[in-house]
């Protein structure tokens, strides 16, 4: 893109912004930061001090689809009990915030205990208003269409006095979340910049990857004898300390079934301090050596196996 020097407008503000600059760019100093414009095919940024200092859009660009589109740590996206989204209707999915997960004892919090209160009764609003509202008025979560919403008929339009079948337009994805919407709101402004974009958000990347997880395992299982699996894990989470960032997340494994007695199961490096940042790879890691993960929560004659 080849531009003349201008003002920024509010799509390319937010693409453009001083922490996209500053995640494409480690190094960037933001001290003294006062404001940006455009300049051909660079970024200016002028300080208080009056000096500038310019830089590439192109990495700028891919920071901004790189972070908008990021996929967060698995427990960011799961209601109480683990909860994974919950089909509502028109394609839509009822995810919660990971308020459960945030450190220990959260699961007390009111948003928490509000999930609770509400998970299964969504199904019982029936306009998309109503759903969001509640989600909204209590913090809990988003309305999600990582596939876009179902698309009624398309009413026959008349054209040089002959009716034609108009072509459906193509399902989008959807997000209640705040960044979806501001992209949503300003796409024309980010099409200018980036042809062809559509707006994401990293609620949409997780449910995705939490889809194919789920596809994974199920997939696995239909492929064991008997549809039983002999070759399983078992995974503990404890959520961080009040002040800490990292929880603790742990597996231990077994050859012989979900069922094997204690004294069965093994440690999976116990030397290992893995993180809610480690379980997309350890999950993946797991199904890639034919091993189906089960929360031990689901396993109750193992429950003591971190005690």
């Amino acid at each position: 893109m080849t531009t003349t020097s201008t003002t920024l407008n509010e799509g390319q503000l937010l693409i453009f912004s001083r922490n996209n600059i500053l995640r494409a760019f480690p190094d960037f100093d933001d001290t003294g930061f006062a404001g940006t414009h455009l300049n051909d095919n660079q970024v200016i940024v002028t300080r208080n001090d009056g000096t500038t200092q310019s830089y590439p859009i192109d990495k700028i660009i891919t920071a901004f689809k790189e972070f908008t589109a990021r996929t967060p740590d698995f427990f960011s996206c799961l209601g109480p009990n683990y909860r994974g989204p919950s089909i509502w209707r028109n394609n839509c999915y009822v995810m919660f915030k990971g308020w459960a997960y945030q450190s220990q004892g959260s699961s007390k919090l009111p948003e928490a205990v509000m999930q609770k209160r509400w998970a299964d009764k969504f199904s019982m609003l029936d306009m998309e208003d109503k759903v969001t509202a509640a989600l909204n008025q209590f913090n809990l979560g988003y309305l999600v269409s990582p596939d876009g919403k179902f698309v009624g008929r398309q009413e026959l339009k008349m054209a040089d006095d002959q009716s034609e079948n108009q072509k459906p337009e193509a399902a989008k994805p959807y997000c209640s979340c705040g960044s979806f919407q501001q992209q949503s709101r300003l796409i024309d402004q980010i099409q200018e910049v980036i042809p062809g974009y559509e707006p994401t958000c990293k609620h949409i990347s997780w449910f995705k990857n939490y889809r194919q997880l789920l596809s994974k395992r199920s997939n696995l299982i239909q492929s064991c004898r008997g549809h039983v699996a002999s070759k399983v894990t078992a995974w503990n989470y404890i959520p961080p300390e009040t002040g800490q960032p990292n929880g603790k997340f742990q597996v231990i494994w077994t050859k012989d079934g979900e069922m094997a007695t204690l004294d069965r199961w093994r440690h999976y490096k116990p030397e290992e301090n893995y993180t809610q940042h480690d379980v997309w790879t350890l999950f993946d890691a797991m199904l890639e050596n034919g091993f189906v993960p089960f929360p031990l929560t689901s396993l109750p004659h193992i429950s003591h196996a971190f005690k």
